[in-house]
């Protein structure tokens, strides 16, 4: 492909962020170059396979579908002739400490039944009412943040916002997650259960603000989904389009910018390219170290907490455990603990919580027959590598899990393994540290102080992606993107 010496708009990085906010520039008419210095496109939409195995590398959740299809329906394309997924029944399969189970289901009816089963009917009725508060907190709230650039401190008189006021102040906010769901239930497991939604954006559930209680909306209230061909058909599917579209793509090179009087120089291994306007599209800490090398910027947003990062077990296991779903959690014995060690003294917890995901449930082709393909993800401090004692012990501690849990012996049944650590993700996807979600959202003021989608100090510079506002998690990606395309058709 030739690269034109000239382009309306540079993108640096073809995750999903940089995919889509390109399809949004070239439909307004704009020439566009995403540049990214892996040999293919996707980020952490990445994949592994093995002997009839295969595994999504990253990002297992996938909800909101909605706004993938609308990147096709900006082209006037039938969204299910390229890309097709499917709701799930079954949400997420729980396993508490006390030896019991739930399993929380997508049909409301159906759910709101289970809960008076299984935590009785004051318990189950507050769980009831806590998802529609979660959906009125959402409504009123989510759409303003997650659909506009960042407010700050300028904002504050801003009319939406003095409308939200009296919620924005209110005690749901002030508190942590774990105090505002403390409140509402005497049941732990209740309280862990709801807890885990902090999990979403790397945080710590004990710090971040009970504000965040608005996630669980997304996954009761509009359903989880997953796609056919699985999570990395996203990308595919929205690569082809871009390419169909006139976008054009530069793999496997790196890039500096330079600063000028109008635009930028893009300066590649053998070429430059002058941009009128440049928009990061990767972790922003690592835009400012080594794309426009702004030191005092790099450091302003390095030394911000990060989110957690991840140590990912690829397991393909030769036998199917029905009680299995798309997606489990095993939740820690320690559950405060556990994030103390996470954050505050910055290591893996000795027994963590397990999440385990098994696209071959719902996907048959993801594992070969009798098979099943684990994805088994435990929390971990950004910027910190596991060392092969502890390896050892975590999986000593998923086989001692499945055991006690299930009543299954797992530790010969594992025919291939691949690790992901916080090393793995930063040197492969480019994450900071390895932290999945850029910033940690445990400062009650994080929404506000996130980087924003564009800069104070270079013009007509754009960010979008999961280190930036509106947050981590392929939802908020796809808005960031959506947020900078309207900022630059105002401008424009």
């Amino acid at each position: 492909m030739t690269i034109q010496a000239k382009y309306d708009a540079v993108v640096i990085g073809a995750g999903l962020g940089g995919i889509a906010v390109s399809l949004r520039l070239k439909k307004m008419g704009l020439s566009v170059l995403v540049i990214e210095k892996n040999p293919r496109h996707g980020g952490k939409l990445e994949e592994w396979e093995w002997e009839g195995y295969r595994w999504d590398r990253g990002p297992s959740l996938f909800t909101l579908p909605e706004q993938v299809d609308e990147l096709f329906e900006l082209y006037g394309k039938n969204p299910r002739d390229f890309f097709q997924y499917k709701r799930i029944d079954n949400c997420c399969h729980y396993y508490f400490n006390d030896g019991t189970d739930f399993l929380f289901r997508a049909d409301e009816e159906v759910r709101n039944e289970d809960f008076i089963k299984h935590f009785y009917e004051r318990e189950g009725q507050a769980a009831i009412n806590y998802l529609k508060k979660a959906e009125k907190t959402y409504n009123a709230i989510g759409g303003l943040f997650i659909d506009n650039p960042k407010y700050g401190f300028k904002n504050i008189f801003d009319k939406a916002l003095l409308k939200r006021y009296p919620l924005l102040m209110s005690k749901m906010v002030r508190g942590s997650l774990n105090d505002l769901n403390s409140d509402q239930f005497e049941n732990p497991n209740l309280v862990q259960l709801f807890d885990r939604y902090a999990t979403y954006n790397g945080s710590d559930p004990f710090r971040t603000s009970g504000l965040y209680s608005m996630i669980s909306h997304l996954e009761s209230n509009n359903g989880t989904f997953f796609p056919n061909k699985g999570m990395r058909s996203i990308a595919d599917s929205l690569y082809d389009l871009a390419v169909e579209q006139g976008v054009d793509f530069c793999f496997k090179q790196t890039a500096t910018v330079e600063q000028l009087k109008k635009g930028y120089q893009v300066n590649l291994k053998e070429q430059s390219i002058i941009a009128n306007r440049l928009v990061s599209a990767i972790d922003c800490v690592n835009f400012y170290k080594h794309v426009i090398k702004d030191e005092r910027l790099e450091k302003k947003y390095g030394a911000k907490e990060r989110s957690s990062s991840a140590i990912i077990f690829y397991w393909a296991v030769d036998k199917v455990i029905p009680e299995l779903q798309l997606h489990n959690i095993f939740f820690s014995p320690s559950y405060q603990k556990e994030y103390h060690s996470l954050f505050r003294i910055r290591e893996t917890h000795a027994t963590p919580s397990v999440y385990v995901h098994v696209s071959s449930v719902v996907n048959s082709g993801d594992a070969p027959e009798g098979g099943q393909n684990w994805f088994i993800m435990i929390n971990a401090p950004a910027d910190v590598k596991p060392g092969e004692e502890q390896l050892k012990k975590l999986r000593q501690l998923i086989y001692k899990l499945f055991q006690e849990k299930l009543g299954v012996d797992v530790s010969q049944s594992v025919r291939y393994e691949k690790i992901w650590d916080a090393d793995g993700i930063a040197e492969e996807t480019g994450a900071y540290g390895g932290a999945l979600y850029g910033a940690s959202s445990n400062a009650k003021l994080a929404a506000i102080t996130r980087h924003g989608n564009t800069s104070k100090k270079y013009k007509n510079l754009y960010f979008v992606g999961g280190t930036v506002h509106p947050g981590g998690g392929l939802p908020l990606v796809l808005k960031s993107s959506k947020i900078v395309a309207n900022i630059i058709k105002k401008e424009k």
